[in-house]
This record gives structure tokens, sequence and C-alpha cells, in this order.
């Protein structure tokens, strides 16, 4: 499985320079930052949000999860974690391919200033054998996430 074409027309059409990161087959940011020898820190997840007015997207690192009330104040909605049937039904793919751009689904996206950090990003690309390298403010660039501190140690 290649990385999303989806992504790739993204990525191209807003000239943003990236590199496609080939790695054993992972379903969680945990395992991909293990398998590609990185700092979890570096390593970013997509996390679907299911609140009463919308669908958002949440980025952090790896090594931390949401903190859904925090989360629901910068959103400005209830938010919790949707559910796998959510994720089939809107995006037609599975648990763990949803890259965390949310320009490619029309999809507020809001990002954790702990992982905007890093000078550069490993991202989830659409497939659970590849990831996508860019910078951080490329990143920021192309999305334009809302920032906050959502993020809580496991």
């Amino acid at each position: 499985m290649a990385i999303s074409k989806q992504l790739e027309k993204l990525l191209k059409l807003n000239k943003i320079k990236y590199q496609v990161v080939e790695h054993r087959q992972v379903f969680t940011a945990y395992d991909s930052a293990e398998t590609q020898h990185i700092k979890l820190g570096e390593v970013a997840k997509a996390v679907l949000l299911k609140g009463k007015k919308n669908i958002y997207l949440a980025v952090l690192s790896a090594q931390y999860n949401c903190d859904f009330k925090v989360l629901s104040k910068l959103v400005g909605d209830k938010v919790s974690m949707a559910r796998e049937l959510d994720i089939t039904k809107n995006f037609k793919t599975k648990i763990g391919l949803i890259p965390p751009f949310g320009s490619l689904y029309k999809m507020p996206v809001f990002a954790d200033k702990k992982l905007l950090k890093n000078n550069k990003l490993n991202l989830p690309a659409g497939s659970y054998t590849e990831s996508v390298l860019i910078s951080t403010k490329d990143y920021i660039k192309l999305e334009n996430p809302t920032s906050g501190n959502f993020s809580i140690k496991k």
C-alpha cells in the first residue's frame, strides 16, 4: 500500500517538500516510532473527534493521549473520540489510515503545541507501511491548525 493519492496530490499542489518513509507494517504511532528508530515526540498521530456540531481532527505526539475536556474547550464543542463506525462511514477507510491533514476532508485541525515544537514531523500517510516526513513550518502553512495544550501522559 502506497501513500494516499489524495495526500500526494495535496502536497504536490501546495509545493510542499516531503519525503516518503517506508517501514514495516504498523498500526499505531508508537509502533511507527519504534520501527523507524525515532523519538516518540517526532511522530504524530491523528485522532478523529466527534462533537455535537461537527467532526474534528486532533494531531499530537505518539507518546501522549488527548485530554478531551481541554479539547472540548479549545474546539468549542463537546468532543470525544470517534468510533470505528464514524471512520468507515465518513472516510471510507480503516482505523489508523487517516492522515493528519484535515484539509483533505474539509475538517478543522487542532494541533498540540508540544508536537509543533519539532523542526520536522513524521506523519501517517494513509498507509500502514509508509509515513511522510515534512517540516513543521510547511505543515502549519498547509493546515493552519488551531494549536493548544491538550496532550496528557499515557
